[in-house]
């Protein structure tokens, strides 16, 4: 067993596929395939089931991706540990952040992150916090940015700033600026899909005011904040949103913020890291940017 065969088989697993595995770590899709035969024949157990459709995981299979992960994370943290972390702050950096984050701090740490090490590129990938959290348990990503608290021994988290979230509405429908939570079954929602931390934030709130989530009329569930800001100026509903990133769009005067009084919708931006990852030196120099720029105490 070699690091190119694990490497392979965490690549099909991801893709459930042989040809886009191949292309993601520039291999030929017989490569590929080759790597997996000579791992299956090696574990004498077969990995995975192969469809006309797609590749999926065998129950064994599900199985060996855990330890195939520690294996190359063993490895990462080795080479680490050997070259001393090479003190060059390089090369591209993969941020996932879920939408509020990525809408409002995101842009500006990378803007400051890139006048300190300019060496540094990104790339972003803006998704729920349910998706950011099993990307980093996952290894995909070093470092998440998301609005909500995780507790799992898995996950670090370090709280970055308060926020809080209001109601945005069409101004047609003239709602007022302050409403009870008593008004809401009037209208129709837009809402962020079950693993958005606004909407997890906003249902908890409810449920603590007695108000069953499942009673609203929920016409739409959209993946990004664009479309939801899209969809109520256009009248289709209304919406739950970060206030900082509704302060972006009301110049538009398309838009119309309130308040729900007796809804305590105050929440916090987390960083969050795997605690079984070590991160690589790009990665330890963003999350210490990050510290120092909120002032947070490690």
């Amino acid at each position: 067993m070699d690091f190119k065969q694990i490497e392979a088989f965490i690549s099909v697993a991801k893709y459930k596929s042989f040809s886009k595995a191949a292309n993601s770590v520039f291999l030929s899709q017989p490569a590929i395939s080759s790597h997996i035969s000579s791992l299956e024949k090696e574990l004498s157990i077969q990995l995975f089931d192969r469809t006309s459709k797609e590749v999926l995981l065998t129950p064994a299979g599900s199985s060996f991706l855990k330890y195939a992960l520690d294996i190359l994370n063993a490895r990462d943290n080795a080479v680490c540990c050997l070259s001393n972390f090479n003190n060059t702050i390089s090369g591209k950096l993969t941020l996932t952040a879920s939408s509020t984050p990525c809408n409002t701090i995101v842009p500006k740490l990378i803007k400051e992150f890139e006048k300190k090490y300019p060496d540094v590129s990104f790339n972003i990938l803006e998704q729920s916090s349910g998706e950011v959290v099993d990307n980093l348990l996952n290894f995909n990503c070093e470092i998440g940015i998301i609005g909500r608290l995780i507790n799992l021994d898995k996950i670090k988290n370090y709280k970055l700033i308060e926020d809080n979230l209001v109601l945005i509405s069409n101004p047609s429908l003239n709602l007022p600026s302050e409403i009870t939570s008593s008004e809401l079954s009037k209208h129709k929602f837009i809402l962020r899909k079950k693993t958005s931390a606004t909407r997890k934030t906003f249902e908890t709130s409810l449920k603590k005011q007695g108000i069953d989530p499942t009673s609203l009329n929920v016409c739409c569930e959209v993946n990004n904040l664009d479309t939801i800001f899209q969809f109520v100026k256009s009248n289709v509903g209304i919406s739950i949103v970060s206030e900082k990133v509704c302060d972006e769009y009301l110049g538009s005067n398309h838009i119309k913020k309130s308040n729900i009084t007796d809804l305590n919708l105050q929440r916090n931006l987390y960083l969050s890291l795997c605690s079984r990852r070590t991160l690589t030196p790009t990665a330890k120099a963003f999350f210490d940017f990050c510290l120092e720029y909120f002032n947070i105490h490690n």
